[in-house]
Protein backbone atom coordinates (compact mmCIF):
# COMPACT_ATOMS: atom_id res chain seq x y z
CA UNK A 1 0.00 0.00 0.00
CA UNK A 2 1.72 3.78 -0.90
CA UNK A 3 2.20 6.12 1.98
CA UNK A 4 0.10 8.90 2.54
CA UNK A 5 0.51 12.01 0.81
CA UNK A 6 0.75 14.43 3.76
CA UNK A 7 -0.35 17.81 3.46
CA UNK A 8 -1.03 19.30 0.17
CA UNK A 9 0.68 22.61 -0.89
CA UNK A 10 0.31 25.42 1.10
CA UNK A 11 2.79 28.02 -0.53
CA UNK A 12 2.48 30.18 -2.47
CA UNK A 13 4.53 30.69 -5.81
CA UNK A 14 7.89 32.29 -5.75
CA UNK A 15 9.59 34.47 -8.50
CA UNK A 16 13.07 32.91 -9.17
CA UNK A 17 14.00 35.19 -12.26
CA UNK A 18 12.96 37.98 -15.22
CA UNK A 19 14.77 38.48 -18.39
CA UNK A 20 15.57 41.63 -18.31
CA UNK A 21 16.64 41.82 -14.87
CA UNK A 22 14.00 44.90 -12.55
CA UNK A 23 16.29 48.11 -13.03
CA UNK A 24 17.77 47.14 -16.82
CA UNK A 25 18.18 50.62 -18.66
CA UNK A 26 19.00 51.27 -22.30
CA UNK A 27 16.56 48.21 -22.64
CA UNK A 28 15.94 47.31 -26.85
CA UNK A 29 14.09 44.43 -26.40
CA UNK A 30 10.13 43.84 -26.61
CA UNK A 31 9.76 40.57 -24.46
CA UNK A 32 9.77 40.36 -20.55
CA UNK A 33 10.05 36.73 -19.08
CA UNK A 34 8.82 35.99 -15.56
CA UNK A 35 10.58 32.18 -14.33
CA UNK A 36 8.37 31.05 -11.34
CA UNK A 37 9.36 27.58 -8.97
CA UNK A 38 5.92 26.10 -10.16
CA UNK A 39 3.06 25.49 -12.33
CA UNK A 40 0.94 28.93 -12.68
CA UNK A 41 -2.55 28.65 -13.19
CA UNK A 42 -3.10 30.63 -16.55
CA UNK A 43 -7.04 31.57 -16.64
CA UNK A 44 -7.45 35.21 -16.05
CA UNK A 45 -3.57 35.66 -16.38
CA UNK A 46 -4.48 38.86 -18.26
CA UNK A 47 -5.99 40.48 -16.05
CA UNK A 48 -3.52 40.00 -13.33
CA UNK A 49 -1.14 42.24 -15.58
CA UNK A 50 -0.74 45.79 -15.75
CA UNK A 51 1.69 47.82 -17.76
CA UNK A 52 2.45 51.40 -16.64
CA UNK A 53 2.62 53.79 -18.00
CA UNK A 54 -0.17 53.37 -20.50
CA UNK A 55 1.50 53.75 -24.33
CA UNK A 56 -1.49 52.04 -26.33
CA UNK A 57 0.85 48.75 -27.32
CA UNK A 58 -1.07 45.42 -27.23
CA UNK A 59 0.82 42.44 -26.08
CA UNK A 60 0.76 38.48 -25.91
CA UNK A 61 0.75 35.94 -23.48
CA UNK A 62 3.17 32.73 -23.97
CA UNK A 63 3.94 30.01 -21.19
CA UNK A 64 6.80 27.16 -21.40
CA UNK A 65 5.84 25.17 -18.76
CA UNK A 66 7.01 27.14 -15.74
CA UNK A 67 7.82 30.42 -17.52
CA UNK A 68 5.99 33.46 -18.28
CA UNK A 69 6.87 35.43 -21.37
CA UNK A 70 5.16 38.51 -22.47
CA UNK A 71 5.56 40.19 -26.04
CA UNK A 72 4.93 43.62 -27.21
CA UNK A 73 3.34 43.99 -30.32
CA UNK A 74 5.60 47.12 -31.45
CA UNK A 75 8.89 48.89 -30.44
CA UNK A 76 8.41 50.47 -27.05
CA UNK A 77 8.85 54.18 -26.35
CA UNK A 78 12.07 55.95 -26.26
CA UNK A 79 13.93 57.18 -22.67
CA UNK A 80 10.72 55.65 -21.09
CA UNK A 81 10.84 53.76 -17.79
CA UNK A 82 8.30 50.51 -18.05
CA UNK A 83 6.69 48.61 -15.62
CA UNK A 84 5.08 45.71 -15.65
CA UNK A 85 3.11 44.31 -13.03
CA UNK A 86 1.79 41.07 -11.84
CA UNK A 87 -0.78 41.51 -9.34
CA UNK A 88 -1.01 39.04 -5.75
CA UNK A 89 -4.16 37.09 -7.48
CA UNK A 90 -2.02 35.22 -9.45
CA UNK A 91 -1.72 31.55 -7.83
CA UNK A 92 -0.36 28.47 -8.85
CA UNK A 93 -2.48 25.23 -9.76
CA UNK A 94 -3.69 24.03 -6.18
CA UNK A 95 -4.84 27.74 -5.76
CA UNK A 96 -1.88 29.28 -3.76
CA UNK A 97 -1.44 33.04 -4.26
CA UNK A 98 1.57 34.94 -4.74
CA UNK A 99 1.26 36.73 -1.90
CA UNK A 100 2.52 39.94 -2.71
CA UNK A 101 2.43 41.65 -6.43
CA UNK A 102 5.78 41.85 -8.45
CA UNK A 103 6.77 44.82 -10.39
CA UNK A 104 9.42 44.79 -12.87
CA UNK A 105 11.02 47.99 -14.00
CA UNK A 106 13.54 48.89 -16.73
CA UNK A 107 14.12 51.95 -18.84
CA UNK A 108 14.51 52.46 -22.86
CA UNK A 109 16.72 55.34 -21.83
CA UNK A 110 19.77 55.61 -19.57
CA UNK A 111 18.15 55.90 -16.51
CA UNK A 112 15.18 54.60 -14.38
CA UNK A 113 12.73 57.25 -12.64
CA UNK A 114 12.55 57.17 -9.25
CA UNK A 115 9.44 59.62 -8.71
CA UNK A 116 7.20 58.47 -5.90
CA UNK A 117 3.44 59.10 -4.76
CA UNK A 118 1.78 57.21 -1.56
CA UNK A 119 -1.24 57.97 -0.05
CA UNK A 120 -3.38 56.52 2.16
CA UNK A 121 -7.62 56.04 2.27
CA UNK A 122 -9.57 55.35 5.07
CA UNK A 123 -13.13 54.63 5.80
CA UNK A 124 -15.33 57.51 6.61
CA UNK A 125 -17.71 56.03 8.91
CA UNK A 126 -15.03 54.76 11.47
CA UNK A 127 -11.55 55.62 10.32
CA UNK A 128 -10.15 52.09 9.17
CA UNK A 129 -8.16 51.38 6.30
CA UNK A 130 -9.91 51.13 3.03
CA UNK A 131 -8.38 47.91 1.84
CA UNK A 132 -8.57 47.18 -2.03
CA UNK A 133 -9.50 50.71 -3.17
CA UNK A 134 -8.79 51.44 -6.59
CA UNK A 135 -6.49 54.98 -7.65
CA UNK A 136 -5.74 56.34 -10.82
CA UNK A 137 -3.03 58.46 -11.72
CA UNK A 138 -2.96 60.69 -14.90
CA UNK A 139 0.43 62.34 -16.55
CA UNK A 140 -0.47 65.91 -17.46
CA UNK A 141 -2.26 67.12 -20.03
CA UNK A 142 -4.80 63.91 -19.74
CA UNK A 143 -8.03 63.29 -21.04
CA UNK A 144 -10.10 61.64 -17.81
CA UNK A 145 -12.34 59.48 -20.42
CA UNK A 146 -8.82 57.51 -21.29
CA UNK A 147 -7.31 55.08 -19.41
CA UNK A 148 -4.94 56.18 -16.65
CA UNK A 149 -0.96 56.30 -17.22
CA UNK A 150 -0.64 54.48 -13.63
CA UNK A 151 -2.84 52.12 -11.49
CA UNK A 152 -2.42 50.99 -7.70
CA UNK A 153 -4.78 49.67 -4.99
CA UNK A 154 -4.46 50.44 -1.28
CA UNK A 155 -3.53 47.39 1.19
CA UNK A 156 -4.43 45.95 4.22
CA UNK A 157 -3.54 49.45 5.84
CA UNK A 158 -5.21 51.68 3.12
CA UNK A 159 -1.97 52.52 1.74
CA UNK A 160 -1.20 53.43 -1.90
CA UNK A 161 2.01 54.16 -3.91
CA UNK A 162 2.93 54.94 -6.95
CA UNK A 163 7.06 54.05 -7.95
CA UNK A 164 9.14 54.73 -11.09
CA UNK A 165 7.32 58.13 -11.85
CA UNK A 166 9.08 60.66 -14.13
CA UNK A 167 8.99 64.39 -13.79
CA UNK A 168 6.37 66.02 -14.72
CA UNK A 169 2.51 67.07 -13.36
CA UNK A 170 -0.09 64.67 -12.27
CA UNK A 171 -3.72 64.14 -11.40
CA UNK A 172 -4.63 61.38 -9.21
CA UNK A 173 -8.59 60.38 -8.33
CA UNK A 174 -9.98 57.69 -6.11
CA UNK A 175 -12.06 55.47 -8.72
CA UNK A 176 -14.41 52.13 -8.57
CA UNK A 177 -13.05 50.85 -11.17
CA UNK A 178 -14.61 47.46 -11.08
CA UNK A 179 -13.54 46.20 -14.20
CA UNK A 180 -9.87 46.70 -13.88
CA UNK A 181 -9.37 48.18 -17.11
CA UNK A 182 -7.82 51.29 -15.77
CA UNK A 183 -10.55 53.69 -17.29
CA UNK A 184 -12.94 55.40 -15.42
CA UNK A 185 -16.18 54.94 -16.79
CA UNK A 186 -17.85 58.29 -15.71
CA UNK A 187 -21.62 57.06 -16.19
CA UNK A 188 -21.33 53.89 -14.25
CA UNK A 189 -18.32 54.16 -12.12
CA UNK A 190 -18.15 56.52 -8.89
CA UNK A 191 -14.64 58.68 -8.61
CA UNK A 192 -13.76 61.38 -6.19
CA UNK A 193 -11.00 63.89 -5.76
CA UNK A 194 -7.98 63.83 -3.36
CA UNK A 195 -7.35 67.09 -1.83
CA UNK A 196 -4.89 68.13 -4.59
CA UNK A 197 -5.94 68.75 -7.75
CA UNK A 198 -2.72 68.51 -9.49
CA UNK A 199 0.91 66.93 -7.81
CA UNK A 200 4.53 68.48 -9.57
CA UNK A 201 6.59 65.50 -9.04
CA UNK A 202 10.68 67.09 -9.73
CA UNK A 203 13.45 64.78 -10.68
CA UNK A 204 13.49 61.93 -8.28
CA UNK A 205 11.14 63.48 -5.94
CA UNK A 206 8.68 62.00 -3.53
CA UNK A 207 5.41 63.19 -2.26
CA UNK A 208 2.80 62.23 0.34
CA UNK A 209 -0.61 62.89 0.26
CA UNK A 210 -2.99 63.75 2.87
CA UNK A 211 -5.04 60.87 4.27
CA UNK A 212 -8.36 60.31 1.97
CA UNK A 213 -11.63 59.90 4.20
CA UNK A 214 -14.23 57.47 1.49
CA UNK A 215 -17.56 55.96 1.90
CA UNK A 216 -19.15 52.99 0.11
CA UNK A 217 -21.10 54.75 -2.58
CA UNK A 218 -24.53 52.30 -2.10
CA UNK A 219 -26.95 53.99 -4.70
CA UNK A 220 -28.00 50.45 -5.70
CA UNK A 221 -32.00 49.96 -4.35
CA UNK A 222 -32.41 46.54 -2.11
CA UNK A 223 -35.11 44.38 -4.05
CA UNK A 224 -37.66 42.05 -2.22
CA UNK A 225 -36.96 38.47 -3.13
CA UNK A 226 -39.28 36.34 -1.65
CA UNK A 227 -42.60 36.82 1.31
CA UNK A 228 -43.01 33.44 3.16
CA UNK A 229 -46.60 33.14 5.39
CA UNK A 230 -45.77 31.53 8.11
CA UNK A 231 -49.26 31.81 9.13
CA UNK A 232 -52.38 33.60 7.81
CA UNK A 233 -50.97 37.05 9.73
CA UNK A 234 -47.35 36.61 10.05
CA UNK A 235 -45.05 37.37 7.02
CA UNK A 236 -41.38 36.66 6.19
CA UNK A 237 -40.00 39.42 3.84
CA UNK A 238 -36.37 38.45 2.43
CA UNK A 239 -34.53 41.10 0.81
CA UNK A 240 -31.33 41.19 -1.92
CA UNK A 241 -29.52 42.70 1.17
CA UNK A 242 -29.26 43.41 4.72
CA UNK A 243 -32.10 46.02 6.02
CA UNK A 244 -33.19 48.13 8.61
CA UNK A 245 -36.79 50.22 9.17
CA UNK A 246 -38.40 53.43 10.39
CA UNK A 247 -40.23 53.46 13.12
CA UNK A 248 -43.36 54.61 11.10
CA UNK A 249 -42.62 51.59 8.35
CA UNK A 250 -45.44 49.89 7.21
CA UNK A 251 -46.09 47.61 4.38
CA UNK A 252 -49.54 48.53 2.07
CA UNK A 253 -50.72 45.08 0.69
CA UNK A 254 -52.89 45.05 -2.51
CA UNK A 255 -55.23 42.15 -3.23
CA UNK A 256 -55.41 41.01 -6.75
CA UNK A 257 -57.23 43.53 -8.36
CA UNK A 258 -55.30 46.26 -6.91
CA UNK A 259 -57.41 47.49 -4.02
CA UNK A 260 -56.00 48.18 -0.85
CA UNK A 261 -56.61 45.06 1.13
CA UNK A 262 -54.59 45.79 4.77
CA UNK A 263 -51.30 47.08 6.04
CA UNK A 264 -48.53 45.19 7.71
CA UNK A 265 -45.58 46.99 10.31
CA UNK A 266 -42.21 45.40 10.98
CA UNK A 267 -41.60 43.64 13.75
CA UNK A 268 -37.71 42.74 13.76
CA UNK A 269 -34.89 42.24 11.68
CA UNK A 270 -33.57 38.39 11.96
CA UNK A 271 -30.82 38.30 14.35
CA UNK A 272 -29.05 35.91 12.54
CA UNK A 273 -30.34 36.83 8.89
CA UNK A 274 -29.90 40.68 8.49
CA UNK A 275 -31.71 40.54 4.92
CA UNK A 276 -34.52 38.97 6.61
CA UNK A 277 -37.11 41.13 8.08
CA UNK A 278 -40.63 39.72 9.90
CA UNK A 279 -43.92 41.40 9.98
CA UNK A 280 -47.46 40.71 10.80
CA UNK A 281 -50.42 42.27 8.95
CA UNK A 282 -53.38 43.25 11.15
CA UNK A 283 -56.24 41.31 8.42
CA UNK A 284 -55.42 38.03 7.76
CA UNK A 285 -54.82 36.57 4.53
CA UNK A 286 -56.73 34.60 2.49
CA UNK A 287 -55.43 31.18 0.54
CA UNK A 288 -57.54 32.23 -2.57
CA UNK A 289 -56.29 35.05 -3.21
CA UNK A 290 -52.53 36.34 -4.97
CA UNK A 291 -51.77 39.62 -2.97
CA UNK A 292 -48.77 42.64 -3.98
CA UNK A 293 -47.20 45.32 -1.69
CA UNK A 294 -45.54 48.47 -1.25
CA UNK A 295 -43.22 49.51 1.36
CA UNK A 296 -42.35 52.36 2.95
CA UNK A 297 -39.95 53.06 5.65
CA UNK A 298 -38.07 50.37 4.85
CA UNK A 299 -34.33 50.61 3.45
CA UNK A 300 -30.88 48.97 2.57
CA UNK A 301 -28.15 50.01 5.70
CA UNK A 302 -27.42 52.82 3.10
CA UNK A 303 -30.51 54.05 3.06
CA UNK A 304 -31.59 53.25 -0.41
CA UNK A 305 -35.53 52.35 -0.49
CA UNK A 306 -36.59 48.99 -1.13
CA UNK A 307 -37.57 47.68 -4.80
CA UNK A 308 -41.19 45.48 -4.80
CA UNK A 309 -42.01 46.24 -8.53
CA UNK A 310 -44.10 43.13 -9.84
CA UNK A 311 -43.54 40.95 -6.83
CA UNK A 312 -46.48 39.05 -5.76
CA UNK A 313 -47.17 36.22 -3.43
CA UNK A 314 -50.43 33.97 -2.56
CA UNK A 315 -52.00 34.10 0.82
CA UNK A 316 -52.53 31.84 3.48
CA UNK A 317 -55.06 29.79 5.69
CA UNK A 318 -52.60 29.00 8.42
CA UNK A 319 -53.22 30.05 11.87
CA UNK A 320 -50.15 31.43 13.76
CA UNK A 321 -48.20 29.38 15.79
CA UNK A 322 -45.38 31.52 16.58
CA UNK A 323 -44.04 31.28 19.95
CA UNK A 324 -43.78 34.40 21.68
CA UNK A 325 -40.35 34.79 23.12
CA UNK A 326 -37.84 37.71 23.33
CA UNK A 327 -35.86 38.66 20.80
CA UNK A 328 -33.46 41.43 21.80
CA UNK A 329 -32.84 44.49 24.12
CA UNK A 330 -31.67 47.62 24.41
CA UNK A 331 -29.48 49.56 26.25
CA UNK A 332 -26.18 47.24 25.20
CA UNK A 333 -23.50 49.86 26.17
CA UNK A 334 -25.99 51.06 29.18
CA UNK A 335 -28.68 53.97 29.50
CA UNK A 336 -28.56 57.13 30.36
CA UNK A 337 -30.90 58.47 33.51
CA UNK A 338 -34.07 59.17 30.92
CA UNK A 339 -33.26 55.88 28.60
CA UNK A 340 -36.75 53.48 28.77
CA UNK A 341 -35.38 50.23 28.69
CA UNK A 342 -37.21 48.09 25.59
CA UNK A 343 -37.81 44.01 25.22
CA UNK A 344 -38.53 43.17 21.73
CA UNK A 345 -40.64 40.04 21.37
CA UNK A 346 -41.58 38.15 18.52
CA UNK A 347 -45.18 38.78 18.27
CA UNK A 348 -47.66 41.16 18.81
CA UNK A 349 -48.09 41.21 22.21
CA UNK A 350 -51.98 40.47 22.81
CA UNK A 351 -52.39 40.24 26.40
CA UNK A 352 -51.58 41.37 30.03
CA UNK A 353 -49.46 38.18 31.21
CA UNK A 354 -46.01 40.19 30.24
CA UNK A 355 -46.76 43.43 32.19
CA UNK A 356 -48.28 42.08 34.35
CA UNK A 357 -45.57 39.38 35.52
CA UNK A 358 -42.76 42.25 35.50
CA UNK A 359 -41.16 42.91 38.31
CA UNK A 360 -38.74 45.79 38.38
CA UNK A 361 -36.17 45.98 41.56
CA UNK A 362 -35.02 49.32 42.51
CA UNK A 363 -32.39 48.92 44.68
CA UNK A 364 -33.71 46.72 47.63
CA UNK A 365 -37.16 47.46 47.27
CA UNK A 366 -39.52 45.06 44.33
CA UNK A 367 -41.85 46.71 42.28
CA UNK A 368 -44.24 44.27 40.78
CA UNK A 369 -46.90 47.51 39.60
CA UNK A 370 -44.15 49.85 38.27
CA UNK A 371 -46.36 52.24 36.62
CA UNK A 372 -44.62 53.25 33.52
CA UNK A 373 -44.63 50.31 31.83
CA UNK A 374 -45.70 50.25 28.17
CA UNK A 375 -46.91 47.62 25.05
CA UNK A 376 -46.80 49.17 21.15
CA UNK A 377 -47.25 45.95 18.51
CA UNK A 378 -44.31 43.71 19.71
CA UNK A 379 -42.03 46.28 22.13
CA UNK A 380 -42.40 45.94 25.68
CA UNK A 381 -40.85 49.24 27.61
CA UNK A 382 -39.91 49.98 30.67
CA UNK A 383 -39.75 53.93 31.19
CA UNK A 384 -38.10 55.50 33.80
CA UNK A 385 -40.42 57.78 36.00
CA UNK A 386 -38.80 60.84 35.10
CA UNK A 387 -35.57 59.81 35.50
CA UNK A 388 -33.78 56.25 36.81
CA UNK A 389 -32.62 56.98 40.65
CA UNK A 390 -28.81 58.11 41.01
CA UNK A 391 -26.60 55.67 43.10
CA UNK A 392 -29.11 52.89 42.73
CA UNK A 393 -28.86 49.42 41.31
CA UNK A 394 -31.78 48.56 38.99
CA UNK A 395 -33.07 44.85 37.60
CA UNK A 396 -35.81 44.23 35.51
CA UNK A 397 -37.95 40.89 35.66
CA UNK A 398 -39.61 40.16 33.01
CA UNK A 399 -41.86 37.64 31.32
CA UNK A 400 -40.85 35.24 28.79
CA UNK A 401 -43.41 33.08 27.08
CA UNK A 402 -41.13 31.00 25.68
CA UNK A 403 -39.41 29.51 28.92
CA UNK A 404 -42.42 30.41 31.06
CA UNK A 405 -40.28 32.20 33.31
CA UNK A 406 -39.04 35.75 33.91
CA UNK A 407 -36.05 36.64 32.15
CA UNK A 408 -33.40 38.86 34.56
CA UNK A 409 -32.13 41.74 32.70
CA UNK A 410 -29.13 43.85 35.06
CA UNK A 411 -28.62 46.95 32.68
CA UNK A 412 -25.71 49.23 33.26
CA UNK A 413 -27.44 52.62 34.36
CA UNK A 414 -25.83 55.49 33.83
CA UNK A 415 -25.03 58.24 36.57
CA UNK A 416 -24.44 61.96 35.91
CA UNK A 417 -21.68 61.78 38.50
CA UNK A 418 -19.82 59.11 36.12
CA UNK A 419 -20.31 60.84 32.91
CA UNK A 420 -16.91 62.47 31.48
CA UNK A 421 -16.78 65.31 28.25
CA UNK A 422 -14.35 65.78 25.41
CA UNK A 423 -12.80 69.32 24.96
CA UNK A 424 -11.99 69.46 21.21
CA UNK A 425 -9.66 72.06 19.99
CA UNK A 426 -9.01 72.68 16.49
CA UNK A 427 -5.72 74.36 15.57
CA UNK A 428 -4.82 76.05 12.35
CA UNK A 429 -8.37 77.29 11.81
CA UNK A 430 -9.08 80.49 10.02
CA UNK A 431 -12.56 79.81 9.03
CA UNK A 432 -16.23 80.97 9.87
CA UNK A 433 -17.57 77.39 8.74
CA UNK A 434 -18.95 75.25 11.54
CA UNK A 435 -17.50 71.93 12.26
CA UNK A 436 -19.90 68.94 12.57
CA UNK A 437 -18.95 66.57 15.29
CA UNK A 438 -20.25 63.48 15.87
CA UNK A 439 -19.27 60.85 18.55
CA UNK A 440 -20.33 57.34 18.04
CA UNK A 441 -20.63 54.51 21.13
CA UNK A 442 -18.57 51.21 19.80
CA UNK A 443 -21.68 49.76 18.83
CA UNK A 444 -21.69 52.52 16.35
CA UNK A 445 -25.08 54.28 17.68
CA UNK A 446 -24.55 57.93 17.60
CA UNK A 447 -24.30 59.09 21.01
CA UNK A 448 -23.62 62.81 20.54
CA UNK A 449 -24.04 65.22 17.37
CA UNK A 450 -22.77 68.71 18.19
CA UNK A 451 -21.77 72.61 16.02
CA UNK A 452 -18.57 73.87 17.18
CA UNK A 453 -16.08 76.64 15.64
CA UNK A 454 -12.87 77.08 17.28
CA UNK A 455 -13.49 74.96 20.18
CA UNK A 456 -16.34 73.20 22.00
CA UNK A 457 -17.02 70.64 24.93
CA UNK A 458 -19.04 67.40 24.40
CA UNK A 459 -20.57 66.86 27.86
CA UNK A 460 -22.52 64.38 29.69
CA UNK A 461 -20.71 61.08 27.97
CA UNK A 462 -21.16 57.92 30.22
CA UNK A 463 -17.25 56.17 30.23
CA UNK A 464 -16.56 54.31 26.92
CA UNK A 465 -14.70 53.90 24.17
CA UNK A 466 -15.91 56.42 21.21
CA UNK A 467 -15.14 56.94 17.76
CA UNK A 468 -14.68 60.72 17.07
CA UNK A 469 -15.94 62.09 13.55
CA UNK A 470 -15.88 65.87 12.50
CA UNK A 471 -15.64 67.77 9.24
CA UNK A 472 -15.70 71.30 8.28
CA UNK A 473 -19.31 71.90 6.85
CA UNK A 474 -17.83 74.58 4.56
CA UNK A 475 -21.01 75.09 2.13
CA UNK A 476 -22.86 74.71 5.58
CA UNK A 477 -25.41 71.94 4.27
CA UNK A 478 -25.28 70.00 7.45
CA UNK A 479 -23.89 67.01 5.58
CA UNK A 480 -20.23 66.08 4.82
CA UNK A 481 -19.59 66.90 0.80
CA UNK A 482 -16.89 64.53 -0.61
CA UNK A 483 -15.94 66.70 -3.47
CA UNK A 484 -16.12 66.22 -7.32
CA UNK A 485 -13.29 65.21 -10.03
CA UNK A 486 -14.92 67.20 -12.76
CA UNK A 487 -15.49 69.98 -12.14
CA UNK A 488 -12.62 69.94 -9.64
CA UNK A 489 -13.96 70.63 -5.82
CA UNK A 490 -11.82 69.69 -3.27
CA UNK A 491 -13.65 67.31 -0.25
CA UNK A 492 -14.62 68.90 3.15
CA UNK A 493 -12.08 68.58 5.75
CA UNK A 494 -12.30 65.29 7.59
CA UNK A 495 -11.27 63.71 10.46
CA UNK A 496 -11.76 60.69 12.56
CA UNK A 497 -10.34 59.43 15.34
CA UNK A 498 -11.20 55.82 16.99
CA UNK A 499 -11.11 54.22 20.34
CA UNK A 500 -10.97 57.74 21.89
CA UNK A 501 -11.58 56.52 25.72
CA UNK A 502 -14.16 58.63 27.92
CA UNK A 503 -12.70 58.50 31.40
CA UNK A 504 -15.57 58.51 34.48
CA UNK A 505 -15.53 62.33 36.15
CA UNK A 506 -12.51 63.71 33.54
CA UNK A 507 -12.39 65.71 30.26
CA UNK A 508 -10.39 64.20 27.63
CA UNK A 509 -8.70 66.66 25.21
CA UNK A 510 -8.20 66.26 22.00
CA UNK A 511 -6.60 68.58 19.25
CA UNK A 512 -7.16 68.80 15.41
CA UNK A 513 -5.62 70.36 12.60
CA UNK A 514 -6.65 70.13 8.94
CA UNK A 515 -4.00 71.78 7.63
Amino acid sequence: MPPGGGPGDQEGPQLLQTNPESGTTNFEGRSFEFHFNEFIERRNIRSAITVEPNFGVGYEIAWRRKSLTITFDEKLPDSTTILIKLSSEISDTHNNSLGKPITLAVSTGDEIDRGSLTGRIRQAKDGKAAEGRDVLLYRQPADLSKRANYYAQTDTSGTFEFSYLAVGRYKVILADDRNRNMIWDQGSENAFPFYREFIQLEKGGRDTLDVLYTSETDTLAPTLQGVGLFSENRMRLRFSENMTFSSDAQVVVSDSVGEDFTVAYPLYVSPNEGFVIFAHSTDPFSEEDEYTLNVSGITDEAGNAVSTRDFSFPGSSQPDTTQQRIISVNGEEGLLQDDPFEVTFAAPITNSDISDSTVVIEGDVDFTDWPTLETERNIFTINPQGEWIEDVEYQFLVWNPKSQRRTLFEPQIWDSTEYGEIELTLENTDTTAAHIVNIFQGSGVLAKSDALYNSGIIENLPPLTYTLVIFRDENSNGQWDKGTVIPYRKPEPYYVQRNLNVREGFTSGVRISFE
